[in-house]
């Protein structure tokens, strides 16, 4: 090629670089070169970005856990599980043991508090177990609940602190109601009479009975209560269901059993006075708890089994330096005294032994006209949900005209476990040792 022919093709590549050189030289780039692609007017992109971010202000929600982790919090905060409010028109299907002996009885509650204007409440209850036990109550009137939990269930009243969860609802509150209660126990066991009795003399016996009853209170303060309780009990006693255990008959003469060879109907009343001190009477940390109770039982028609009842149920709850660890003691005194000439029935004196007593026996094991009991629980909370305790019971029966002594006590101990939410024990296990055996227990329900 020629020198020419170089200078005009190095002049024509000149020609096409030098403009673009000459515009990145100053400062010039596809934004500039760009007429048809007119900058954002001042503060635009701040206004949509303060727009987006109140949007995403207005569309936060606090997280919701799911099921798995709803659970978990509510054992670790020792919540009431909601399961126990679910019914179907007011009836609540349940299960519960109906006595011992019993095993597992089904059936449903029925509860329809403040009814309408009046505040009138309802309370129904029907249980059946496989060994063919039987339990009915009906309650109505103005009942002892806190909103629409479920009121507690029925007792006979023949022990002070029966009455413990049947507050009225405030102080200078009273309540009053109608209580019927029946109950068909085929296989109660009875080891005899005294503090003397032999577990080789175990017999069975049926019973029947049926309370027809009034209940008054007045709560003059929030921590006493005052209660009146009067009315008619129907009883029936029959040999016993258990085929691999002897009647009470074929054990002891009749002579040995006021009350076997009839049952009369019977009137009482009883008197009630309770003091309650405990920081929450179902899953107390500190706190005391009195209950006194004065009855009197007539026979209809004849004066052969009238007596009196005194009975005093102490119950002290100490703190050792935490809520955590609690020392819960209990004593009980109870005593039954006979007309003159009558006798106290052996089907309505008062029994050690079971899960609330004498917990390395079975129930009924002993029984007779003056029962003392001691006991004491060391409590330890290993978190709200989990208690661990160790236990050791002490107690006595013999006759009305036996002094009080603290001489041939029969004891237990042994361990438990419980399940808690923050104001009841939901569930206890307990495993108790006395000289006779060593027992099991599976409950709803604190000991005491």
């Amino acid at each position: 090629m020629t020198s020419n022919a170089r200078r005009s093709v190095l002049a024509l590549v000149l020609s096409l670089v030098m403009p673009a050189a000459t515009a990145l030289a100053a400062g010039a780039g596809p934004e500039a070169t760009a007429e048809a692609a007119p900058r954002d007017p001042p503060g635009t992109r701040q206004e949509r970005w303060e727009r987006l971010r109140r949007e995403k202000l207005a569309a936060l929600r606090p997280p919701r856990p799911g099921l798995v982790e709803r659970t978990l919090l509510a054992i670790e905060k020792a919540e009431r599980p909601r399961v126990s409010e679910w019914n179907v028109a007011g009836f609540y299907p349940r299960s519960q043991s109906i006595g011992w002996g019993s095993q597992l009885a089904l059936g449903a509650r029925f509860w329809q508090p403040d009814l309408g204007a009046t505040e009138l409440d309802v309370h129904a209850s029907a249980f059946y177990s496989i060994r063919r036990y039987e339990a009915y109550g009906l309650q109505a009137g103005f009942l002892p609940h806190r909103g629409r939990a479920l009121p507690g269930r029925s007792v006979p009243g023949d022990d002070p602190v029966d009455f413990a969860d049947e507050v009225p609802r405030g102080p200078g509150g009273w309540l009053g109601y109608v209580s019927l209660r029946y109950q068909h126990l085929p296989e109660v066991d009875f080891f005899g009479l005294g503090n003397r009795s032999r577990a080789e003399d175990r017999s069975t016996f049926l019973l029947q009975d049926a309370w027809y009853d009034l209940v008054l209170a007045y709560q003059p303060s929030p921590r006493a209560t005052l209660m009146a309780r009067g009315g008619f009990l129907q009883a029936f006693v029959g040999p016993g269901r258990d085929e691999s255990l002897p009647t009470l008959g074929e054990v002891f003469p009749a002579s040995a059993l006021p009350g076997i060879d009839r049952q009369p109907d019977f009137t009482h009343v009883t008197g009630v006075a309770l003091l309650d001190g405990r920081d929450e009477p179902g899953n107390p940390h500190a706190g005391a708890l009195l209950g006194l109770l004065a009855s009197r039982v007539d026979d209809r028609g004849t004066d052969a089994f009238a007596f009196h009842r005194l009975s005093a149920d102490a119950r002290g709850y100490l703190p050792l330096g935490s809520a955590q660890r609690v020392l819960a003691l209990r004593a009980l005194a109870t005593t039954d005294r006979p007309a003159d000439g009558a006798q106290v029935p052996f089907f309505m004196q008062q029994t050690l032994g079971g899960s609330h007593t004498l917990r390395g026996y079975p129930s009924f094991r002993f029984r007779g006209e003056r029962l003392l009991l001691l006991q004491a629980e060391y409590r330890w909370e290993a978190n709200p949900a989990v208690e661990l305790a160790l236990f050791v019971d002490a107690g006595r029966a013999s006759s009305h005209a036996a002094g009080w002594s603290l001489e041939d006590m029969h004891t237990s101990y042994g361990a438990g476990l419980r399940i808690k939410t923050f104001d009841a024990v939901r569930f206890r296990l307990d495993v108790a040792r006395s000289r006779e055996m060593t027992r099991v227990l599976v409950r709803l329900g604190p000991s005491f």
